[in-house]
């Protein structure tokens, strides 16, 4: 697959990815706006102030000139600084406004950025987190779910065996966030606030070829935050 076919593809899938969890958002009773964040029309905190609550979804790599460092590897793709000003200002402005905020994939990552974290820029090869190069293969295998965290009582379960396709990952924790899930490699697989409901997780949930439960659930706690936000704001002068 040459970089055009692959670009094609990965435009493709996460259109695929983005309908999938829109549509599960939608199904725990969201309204649901869908913004392309390579192509952005509006202000993100513009956005934010008229939400109920934030969802950042895969993607490319962000620049690690973002996180404050310079590219050490060869393989990052898809870096699109537009997309990095826009999903970084989103996860900003959600938590200055803390709205409830899920972050998937790269959107974990986002979160992790804006609130001053950095990543690993590449996991190498042979890791449990991805089965090509290029991510275009998902894989599965087991997190443990730290108890007492948000994440565990969304599942209830102190292991998940998850959908993963990504050779980045979070490196330090941005402040306010801790880990609340971990691969067998130690590998940071959720991260979530230290107070309002703010998650990351590393996995793809809306994978078509995921536990469709994982998702439901994982919407179902979002959605339940989200509208519980919207309460509150109609109960302010």
């Amino acid at each position: 697959m040459d970089a055009e076919q692959s670009s094609d593809w990965l435009r493709q899938f996460l259109h695929t990815l983005a309908k999938n969890a829109a549509a599960a958002a939608e199904a725990a009773g969201a309204e649901v706006l869908l913004v392309d964040a390579a192509r952005p029309v509006d202000d993100p905190a513009e956005l934010v102030g008229d939400a109920d609550g934030v969802l950042i979804l895969g993607g490319a790599d962000l620049d690690p000139a973002t996180y404050g460092r310079q590219c050490q590897v060869k393989n990052l793709y898809g870096i699109d600084a537009t997309a990095d000003a826009f999903e970084l200002g989103l996860a900003r402005a959600a938590l200055d406004a803390r709205l409830p905020l899920l972050g998937i994939c790269r959107g974990m990552q986002a979160l992790n950025v804006a609130a001053g974290g950095s990543l690993i820029q590449d996991l190498g090869p042979g890791t449990i987190h991805n089965i090509e190069s290029d991510n275009s293969t998902m894989t599965t295998h087991a997190i443990e779910i730290i108890p007492g965290t948000l994440l565990a009582g969304i599942y209830g379960r102190a292991q998940l065996d998850i959908r993963s396709g990504h050779h980045q990952a979070v490196d330090a924790v941005g402040a306010g966030l801790r880990a609340s899930a971990a691969a067998s490699d130690g590998v940071i697989e959720a991260i979530e606030g230290t107070e309002g409901w703010v998650l990351g997780v590393q996995w793809h949930p809306e994978d078509p070829d995921a536990d469709p439960e994982q998702l439901a659930t994982l919407m179902t706690a979002f959605t339940t935050a989200v509208a519980s936000t919207a309460q509150t704001k109609q109960g302010q002068p």
